[in-house]
This record gives structure tokens, sequence and C-alpha cells, in this order.
């Protein structure tokens, strides 16, 4: 068992020791500490991706809310202007409906005020027929001619007569 790669000597013990330890140092500085601070500074970055998500989920409810309320308020003014729209609509309505009513009202009058007009025409017009007729019924009775003189004097004082018995009445 005199195997010279199984043989233990003190010099080479240490000297791996320390060849292990001084391996380890500058695995420790050059490698694993730029792998910490890759990992340290990953973790960072997530828990800062974390924080900014959860901010911009309560800015995205904070902007929800302000949306459903300005939602709201459009929906509130839409209803209110609806409603002045119906009120403006049913005041111009009246309104077109007062003044039909006072136009036929104002044509009634007028038209009343011409059928009078026409009335006293035609009032007119028989008395001057019925005084005519009555001139050449008398004259026929008569027998006498009438001058036409005598006729118009007659039937403007017998028009007169009838003028002043239209005022009484």
């Amino acid at each position: 068992m005199n195997n010279p790669l199984f043989v233990v000597s003190p010099g080479l013990y240490i000297w791996s020791l320390v060849i292990f330890l001084l391996v380890l140092l500058i695995l420790k500085k050059y490698a694993w500490k730029p792998l910490l601070d890759f990992l340290d500074q990953r973790e960072k970055e997530i828990s800062d991706s974390l924080a900014m998500a959860e901010s911009a989920k309560a800015d995205l409810e904070k902007v929800k809310e302000e949306s459903e309320k300005i939602l709201n308020e459009a929906k509130n003014q839409g209803k209110s202007i609806v409603s002045d729209s119906k009120q403006k609509a049913e005041d111009s309505a009246n309104k077109i409906l007062n003044d039909a009513q006072a136009k036929s009202d104002e044509f009634v009058l007028d038209a009343k005020k011409k059928i009078d007009v026409e009335k006293k025409k035609a009032i007119k017009e028989i008395k001057e027929e019925v005084v005519g007729l009555s001139l050449d019924l008398a004259s026929q009775v008569l027998q006498r001619n009438v001058k036409d003189e005598d006729n118009n004097k007659f039937v403007d004082s017998s028009l007169k007569a009838m003028n002043t018995d239209e005022a009484k009445s």
C-alpha cells in the first residue's frame, strides 16, 4: 500500500488548503459577488416593478372612478338637456297654438265684420229695389208718369228715412 498517490504529506495538504482558499476568495470576489450583486439588483428591479404595478393599478382604479364620475355627469347633463329641450318644445308648441288661436279669432272677427257689411249692403240694395218697385207700382196705379228727378228725390228721401230707422235699431 505504499502507493504514491495515496501518500498524505502535510506540506501538500497545507498547499492544497491554501490554493483552495485562494480560489475560493477569487471566486467570491470576481464570480460570486457580481452574481450576488446581479441577483440583488434583479430582486430590487422585480420589487420596483411590483411597486410600480401596484401604483399603476391604484392609478387605474382612480382613472376608472373618475371616468365613471364623468360618465354619470355626462348622463345627467344629457338628461337635463333633453328635459330642457322638451320644455322648450312644449313652450314653443303652446306659443304656436296661442298665436294660431289669436289669428283664428282675428279671422272670425274680420269675417263677421265683412258679413255684417255685406248684410247691410244687401239690405240697402233690397230697400232700394223695394222703393223702385213701389214707385213703379205707384206710378202704374196713379197712371201717371213720374219724372226722373222726382223719382230720384223720392228714392233719396226714402233711403235717408231707412238709414235713420236702421241707426235707431
